[in-house]
């Protein structure tokens, strides 16, 4: 293996690459054009109901698990579940980053309701075992806790059923649109448009990000500009333009594939009945005001709709499935990336900027989050290197 400078250019700036393969539904702008006129949330519950009994038919099993926050997409997957296979076993698995997490508990009690099983995971240093996450997604990549989760799902059952895809699929990513469209003017170009999407997922990059990298990588940001043309260079709305960009983005090149990855390491199947094909393209269909409210910045109008149909309550203040980076940097991260990245392999092989890592550990120490997130990211490709390039580590190596 060796080292592919222009992946590690987008995975280091945008997160994933963009040009790696997806097993996930390829989608045009052409497919939004075409809008229902249909009764969507009828349409939508039908199709999720039909997924989820395809799926569950479809398998030799009595149990499953299912990865369970307190948030709309995975509560109303269980409470659709239960609706079609009343007798159907089912472990609810949910992550926390704190000893008492709000969260967690209020997963706990949803379970309750819903006759499950319940299994909780406290993740503290999720990062002591990076060289085991990375030898599995084989990319410089840190932010799969997701291997925990399926770390347990192995232990009740070989399937686990998740919420992912509502947010890209629905409208969820509501602090974004937000901020995109108010920023946004009718004449904007491509690339102004692609700057702001940018701006919205400012954790992804820091401002000195071409001085983050060394002379081997030729970092510049049109060649990272160049990678959204095709979702703001057409005649789709603003709106959908950012839905375009999001599910074709880290969605499609990111979370599913790597998941895919850490669900055959454990031999487990990973099933997530919103992105089937089927509503994929039903999505697309679906005008963004139904999605999305600007008024009231509100999304997943149509799986709230669907939800208080059947009366179940949703958390309006999820969090979602991230860590307190701040307190991880303190308590773990800090000292990880001293003793890695100081006299570190990349930077001695001119592919990331030792000065930069030395004053982004200042700002990060200064709770500076988003260098925080960058230094990470550094650190990943530099136990990658370790493991696939020096190969002075193995996959069973842990950091601390």
């Amino acid at each position: 293996m060796s080292v592919d400078i222009e992946s590690l250019r987008n995975i280091l700036t945008l997160r994933y690459n963009p040009n790696s393969k997806s097993k996930l539904l390829k989608i045009g702008y052409d497919d939004f054009l075409l809008k229902s006129r249909e009764n969507d949330v009828l349409i939508v519950e039908n199709l999720l109901k039909n997924s989820i009994s395809n799926y569950i038919k479809s398998l030799s099993q009595n149990r499953i698990t299912l990865a369970l926050s307190s948030g709309i997409d995975s509560v109303l997957i269980l409470t659709l579940i239960r609706e079609l296979f009343p007798e159907l076993k089912i472990t609810c698995i949910s992550a926390g980053f704190e000893e008492n997490d709000e969260e967690v508990n209020a997963a706990k009690e949803i379970s309750r309701i819903q006759n499950c099983d319940f299994k909780q995971i406290h993740l503290e240093n999720f990062l002591n075992n990076l060289p085991k996450q990375i030898s599995i997604i084989k990319e410089p990549k840190w932010h799969y806790y997701w291997y925990f989760l399926a770390e347990e799902a192995k232990n009740h059952s070989s399937v686990l059923f998740t919420g992912d895809g509502g947010d890209e699929l629905f409208g969820g990513y509501v602090f974004r649109y937000e901020n995109f469209l108010n920023s946004f003017y009718n004449k904007s170009t491509w690339i102004e448009k692609t700057k702001q999407y940018l701006n919205c997922h400012n954790r992804d990059w820091v401002q000195d990000q071409n001085q983050m990298f060394g002379t081997k990588v030729g970092f510049s940001w049109e060649k990272i500009y160049q990678n959204f043309q095709k979702y703001f260079d057409n005649s789709l709305t603003p709106i959908e333009q950012v839905f375009f960009a999001d599910y074709a983005g880290k969605l499609m090149h990111d979370w599913v594939p790597a998941l895919d990855k850490i669900h055959s390491h454990f031999g487990i199947i990973g099933i997530s009945p919103i992105l089937d094909d089927e509503i994929i393209k039903f999505s697309c269909k679906i005008s963004p005001e139904k999605k999305y409210n600007l008024k009231t910045n509100q999304g997943k109008l149509i799986l709230r709709k669907i939800s208080q149909n059947k009366k179940i309550s949703i958390n309006n203040s999820k969090r979602g499935f991230s860590p307190d980076l701040i307190s991880f940097w303190k308590n773990y991260g800090n000292k990880i990336t001293q003793i890695y990245l100081k006299n570190s392999h990349v930077s001695k092989e001119n592919y990331i900027n030792e000065s930069w890592i030395i004053t982004s550990i200042e700002k990060a120490n200064s709770n500076d989050i988003r260098y925080i997130n960058k230094l990470l990211s550094v650190l990943s490709f530099e136990i990658w290197y370790r493991l696939f390039i020096t190969k002075e580590i193995d996959s069973d190596y842990t950091l601390l």
